[in-house]
């Protein structure tokens, strides 16, 4: 393994290139781990380094990279997801367009709104439409039929975890429920949020001396059944991902409606597109989230739901269709070789994803110089400020200095951003992935990370 710098700069920074080398080689030897490694003088246009940069790798979430660039040449940086309700007859219909963050609960947080507000003005919208007339059927329509579900690719074993929440047309509160526990006179008292008068809990956790539990819902999410122990109160919500995000959110939006004096006579039901007239149908309400807010969420704290909703929404609205759309985007907009991208999905879960530390630098070079590529360069983590990169990179001289995507998963670490000169302006783009880390040496490749992008800022000033 060797550093090769790009042909005919004879002025590059010799003692940078000697540095860069050492710590590849260090980490190499004591850690294992197969590392590629791409920089670029943004002032210049010229490559500064490459390590393995043209060998596939597993990029992990820095796959959200190349799906907000999709997005951004596909959609546009003003494009805006769009969530319509409709008054056709007596029912209600809510159709989607992906929007990932309706009822979003970090986003509500920092806004100091709560999660159903969004509901609560549909539902507004929707009593006085009826002006005191029942409401017949709550009709949730996809916009296509495979726009729901999770990738094949994405671990079994891992269905349940926030980040393994399922994508769809529709989805509400980054499609999880979330759980806290309390103890009142000895019994396990479970807090469900979203709630709904048309979701029953039922609750079979007890005390003991463990704490494990689980969560599984039954009946079109219409049932949440809780079982196993606890041995604490556990007043920090927990994330469970569920299976069926439009009937989530079609079972609270049901309760918001209920709130706001709509009786709803018939049933909560998904439709497709085409299976519904909106000909004659009355657009009541509408949300709309711009793409730059849906990036931010995906990039910033890593939502995989955002990501997956950019990378559908943009392509066809499935997952291999919306991955070949991707790959020509890429070619076409962006210049890069297909040869060096293989696209599964748009979050990075998938281990099947790969794409060369070339590619991706390329690529960071590419959205750097586009007046559209702000949103993006916006939405990435702040090195010792915000995001995924809150603790990395802090201290003094590094903090703020460093705008990069993280990227973790089973033996894989990676890290991609630009970094910032003295002005606060980018001056270099660098992709660094890790495959291969033994088990348990994942800190280690982080630190090594951070000691790359500690070089490349130094040389930065």
């Amino acid at each position: 393994m060797c550093l090769v710098p790009a042909a005919g700069l004879a002025d590059l920074d010799k003692p940078l290139e000697s540095q860069l080398q050492s710590l590849v080689d260090t980490f190499s030897s004591k850690f294992s781990g197969r590392i590629g490694l791409a920089v670029w003088d943004l002032t210049t246009g010229r490559q500064i380094a490459a390590i393995d940069a043209d060998t596939l790798m597993i990029p992990a979430s820095c796959q959200k990279i190349l799906t907000s660039a999709v997005a951004i040449a596909r959609l546009g940086s003003d494009y805006q997801f769009t969530t319509s309700v409709y008054l056709r007859g007596s029912d209600i219909v809510v159709v989607g367009d992906f929007d990932p963050i309706l009822g979003d609960p970090y986003l509500a947080g920092v806004s100091g709104e709560n999660i159903y507000q969004q509901l609560d003005f549909w539902a507004a919208a929707a009593a006085n439409a009826l002006s005191g007339v029942k409401c017949n059927d709550l009709l949730l329509v996809s916009p296509t039929p495979a726009a729901t579900g999770r990738h094949p690719d994405w671990p079994a074993s891992q269905h349940t975890r926030w980040y393994s929440a399922p994508v769809a047309g529709l989805n509400f509160h980054d499609n999880c429920l979330d759980v806290t526990f309390g103890i009142e006179s000895s019994l396990a008292v479970a807090t469900v949020l979203p709630e709904s008068r048309f979701i029953i809990v039922d609750n079979r956790v007890k005390l003991g001396p463990k704490h494990l539990w689980s969560l599984r819902t039954q009946k079109n999410e219409s049932i949440v059944v809780l079982t196993g122990s606890i041995n604490q109160a556990a007043p920090s919500p927990l994330s469970v991902a569920i299976d069926d995000p439009a009937m989530l959110l079609g079972r609270v939006f049901a309760d918001r409606l209920a709130r706001a004096g709509v009786v709803i006579g018939g049933s909560v039901r998904k439709i497709q597109l085409g299976q519904v007239d909106l000909t004659s149908a009355k657009l009541i309400s509408q949300t709309r989230n711009p793409l730059s807010l849906i990036m931010n969420r995906a990039n910033k704290r890593s939502l995989n739901l955002a990501a997956e909703a950019m990378y559908l929404r943009a392509g066809d609205g499935s997952w291999s269709g919306s991955g070949d759309i991707a790959s020509q985007v890429l070619s076409q907009a962006y210049g890069l070789d297909r040869s060096e991208l293989v696209i599964r999905d748009g979050g990075g879960l998938s281990k099947k994803n790969r794409v060369t530390p070339s590619a991706m630098c390329k690529l960071l070079v590419n959205l750097s110089a586009r007046e559209a590529g702000q949103i993006f360069i916006d939405s990435l983590p702040v090195s010792g400020i915000d995001g995924t990169m809150r603790s990395r990179l802090a201290s003094a001289g590094y903090r703020g200095r460093v705008l990069a995507k993280t990227g973790s998963l089973a033996n894989v670490s990676a890290l991609a951003g630009y970094v910032l000169d003295s002005n606060s302006t980018p001056a270099m783009a660098f992709t660094i992935l890790v495959n291969d880390i033994r088990s348990g040496r994942k800190w280690q490749a982080k630190d090594f990370q951070n000691a790359l992008v500690r070089l490349l800022v130094d040389a930065a000033d």
